[in-house]
């Protein structure tokens, strides 16, 4: 083989492993990229699969939205109409109470209702409670006691007691007539009682025990 035998011999081979190299380069290549194309192919699916199921919760979501305005619009509707019927009825019976009524015949006289009694009020020093004609010590801690009892009162001292005549301290927290006190302690001591005075303005109260026959 001759030297220029040899060296055509050789760039034949030599193109020949660069056209096998080129081709392994370019099989490989294609092949890479096919599977970057599939990878990004299954992206795209799987996104398109997101966005049109987001579109058909957002279509759900709207019909449902759209169903309950409708029924909010008619039981607003409905709510106006009775509140109309409503003011009307309201009217008409304004206008019967405004028109004067016409007097009975023969209708009796009726008595004008008694003035209501006042009542002691709570606060203050406490109302001073005045007990005369008391037949012993033992009958004026039955008073004391009686009056803690009541439920408008916080609490009851003894102040003074001389020859059967008492004065107490009664301290008040809720409001009471003389009458309803005086009955509570007839009630409760079985004592029988009279109302001397009464002075709500003052808070003085001054009650008599009277002696059994």
């Amino acid at each position: 083989m001759t030297q220029r035998e040899f060296r055509e011999d050789a760039t034949e081979r030599a193109a020949t492993l660069i056209a096998q190299a080129l081709a392994e380069l370019r099989n490989g290549s294609d092949a890479d990229l096919r599977q970057e194309l599939s990878s990004h192919r299954a992206i795209l699916l799987e996104l398109a699969s997101t966005v049109e199921r987001h579109l058909s919760e957002q279509r759900e979501q709207n019909l449902n939205l759209g169903g309950q305005l409708t029924t909010l619009a008619g039981s607003l509707d409905r709510l106006v109409s009775h509140l109309q019927g409503l003011s009307t009825l309201m009217s008409d019976l304004l206008l019967r109470l405004a028109e004067p009524q016409p007097a009975a015949i023969d209708e009796p006289v009726r008595e004008a209702a008694p003035a209501s009694e006042p009542a002691f009020q709570p606060g203050g020093e406490g109302l001073s409670l005045i007990v005369v004609a008391i037949p012993g010590f033992q009958a004026l801690m039955e008073i004391q006691k009686a009056l803690t009892s009541f439920e408008q009162v916080n609490h009851a001292s003894v102040e003074r007691f001389q020859e059967g005549d008492s004065r107490l301290l009664v301290s008040l927290k809720a409001p009471i007539t003389a009458s309803d006190l005086v009955a509570g302690l007839i009630r409760t001591t079985g004592q029988a009682m009279a109302i001397e005075d009464s002075n709500p303005e003052l808070a003085r109260l001054r009650v008599k025990v009277i002696p059994a026959s």
